[in-house]
């Protein structure tokens, strides 16, 4: 007796349709092809692709190879970043220095507040006014 697909997915055990599947919907653009196309070149239906596809091994399968793709062109890309700060390129210069950990990004933000215990009730009921007159500024 053989095992079902969606049992073999289960335990990672892909088989030749299968990996051909994998290997086309982890392509840019499933690799120009459309999902029963893949199908077709697989030779199993519609239904069958959509159940594996369904399966979260395989989903993770797929991610895996997408992953493993975009990991093969990252020396490029580097490269092409670093020559293009080379030649001056304030962007990519920070991108390659963000990249490295040399530059990071900060947000400081100073809360400061005013303490006036002199205030009177009046002042503050004219504060509160001033604030309604902005905010209603952002309604019209």
């Amino acid at each position: 007796m053989t095992d079902s697909p969606n049992y073999l997915i289960r335990r990672k055990q892909f088989t030749y349709e299968m990996r051909q599947a994998i290997e086309l919907l982890s392509q840019p653009q499933r690799g120009g092809y459309t999902l029963g196309q893949i199908a077709d070149i697989c030779g199993v239906n519609d239904k069958t692709l959509r159940r594996w596809r369904a399966e979260e091994n395989f989903q993770r399968e797929v991610q895996r190879r997408v992953l493993q793709s975009v990991n093969e062109k990252l020396a490029d890309v580097m490269n092409t970043t670093v020559q293009k700060a080379v030649d001056g390129s304030g962007k990519h210069t920070e991108l390659v220095l963000k990249s490295l950990g040399i530059l990071k990004e900060q947000h400081n933000i100073v809360a400061t507040q005013h303490f006036d215990e002199e205030r009177s009730d009046e002042a503050i009921e004219r504060e509160i006014d001033e604030l309604k007159r902005e905010l209603a500024k952002f309604d019209e």
